[in-house]
């Protein structure tokens, strides 16, 4: 029995109307892994939870200085961190910026405090 023309085109739409629809679920389970991953990155790297001091002292010795790192606040730490290393252990420790001896580190001014580098990283 042959088919005619009305017949033979109402035949290819069906066909067409499931590769739509199949095509259609194919985009949305790709938009959501996309959408998941993208959630999922920006969980894993919270701000401020990647400093290097978690706790400060208070108290320092300009004599027992080697030398004074100044880290910037960044995308992984919103502080800007004080490091000083010391001249016999080699110690690092973490300072306030609030003590006179590391704003006179930084500013320069006291002549005792020249002989200690400042290191400032980008």
């Amino acid at each position: 029995m042959p088919l005619h023309f009305t017949q033979l085109s109402a035949l290819d739409l069906g066909q067409g109307e499931s590769n739509t629809i199949n095509m259609d679920n194919k985009c949305v389970v790709i938009m959501c892994v996309l959408l998941l991953s993208t959630l999922i990155q920006g969980f894993a790297d919270p701000r401020g939870k990647r400093c290097l001091c978690t706790k400060l002292s208070n108290r320092v010795s300009v004599m027992a200085l080697a030398q004074l790192d100044v880290y910037p606040s960044s995308s992984l730490c919103e502080n800007t961190e004080y490091i000083v290393t010391l001249k016999s252990s080699g110690a690092q420790i973490c300072v306030s910026p609030d003590l006179k001896e590391i704003k006179a580190l930084l500013s320069e001014r006291n002549r005792s405090c020249k002989n200690i580098p400042v290191i400032r990283h980008p």
